[in-house]
């Protein structure tokens, strides 16, 4: 684990550890050597989603100085992204949303991302000081068009070994003849294919039913007769769940992220690099520390 000095990429401290250890609780010492080197509060720590864990954004505040970093989608962010979600797509047909373009190689004008931020205040436990933090809701265009194209190609290979569960009766056509059987192989399909809800399919039981004399002989119409059956499940339609499909592209490409005290430029340098979200879709949140509250 490595701090550097941005943007001239200048180590600042660095820690050996064994690869067992969780990532989470590693922070807070290398943060408290490099505070102890500058000697002055109002630093700014960028780091990734694992930074986030609550007890390090709270020790940022405690100390005063900033931190920006995207927030996993765990606990109180999870259940708060829908809303937000929810509340970008609003500001998105409001003309609402805030967009950061950047200059390409080619000299061209492109939206890098789009997206507004909130404050919610967060308060340690067993503490009486609270702070108010930033959360930065950001949507990549490029990125949605990329989770959107992923998206149809699950969809339509789910699609592909659906109706292959069930094919026409023929020779060496296996039957499925159980229902049981059938609903866990359309699980399987949707599970292994990550498109669960997505998909809506609807199947029927067909029978066939064959007449045969019982006994050896010619048939007559005093003789004994028995039916047999053979059953088998057809599938007969697969949808896709419009309205769940849009839910799922819009928070599927979001991200969120905790900042506290930074102020973001609307421009974004040529060359910049930006890590892809952790999580999928084109929607993320972050938040950002920006003043402490008694």
């Amino acid at each position: 684990m490595m701090g550097s000095l941005d943007p001239l990429g200048m180590p600042l401290a660095t820690d050996v550890l064994s690869g067992e250890r969780a990532d989470d609780g590693l922070y807070l010492p290398i943060i408290e050597r490099i505070r102890h080197g500058f000697q002055r509060p109002g630093l700014l720590f960028v780091g990734d989603c694992k930074m986030s864990a609550f007890d390090t954004r709270a020790y940022l505040a405690q100390h005063q100085d900033c931190y920006l970093s995207p927030l996993p989608l765990t606990g109180a962010t999870a259940e708060a992204m829908d809303a937000w979600i929810t509340t970008g797509g609003r500001k998105g047909k409001a003309g609402e949303l805030t967009q950061i373009g950047r200059t390409n190689d080619r000299g061209h004008e492109v939206l890098a991302a789009e997206g507004y931020e909130c404050e919610r205040t967060c308060r340690a436990s067993g503490s009486v000081a609270a702070w108010s933090e930033r959360v930065l809701v950001v949507r990549s265009p490029m990125h949605a068009t990329q989770q959107a194209a992923g998206l149809e190609k699950r969809l339509r290979q789910a699609e592909t070994h659906l109706t292959a569960l069930t094919p026409p009766r023929g020779r060496g056509k296996r039957q499925i003849t159980d229902e049981a059987t059938l609903v866990e192989a359309i699980a399987l399909v949707l599970t292994a294919h990550r498109v669960e809800g997505l998909l809506s399919v609807v199947w029927e039981r067909q029978v066939e039913q064959t007449t045969h004399y019982v006994g050896r002989g010619r048939g007559s119409e005093k003789r004994e007769k028995q039916v047999h059956e053979k059953i088998r499940y057809h599938i007969t339609q697969i949808a896709r769940e419009e309205d769940t499909l849009v839910c799922h592209q819009c928070g599927a490409n979001a991200a969120v992220f905790a900042g506290g005290g930074v102020e973001l430029s609307e421009r974004i340098p040529c060359g910049t690099h930006f890590p892809a979200p952790q999580d999928p879709g084109p929607y993320r949140a972050a938040g950002c520390q920006t003043r402490r509250t008694n």
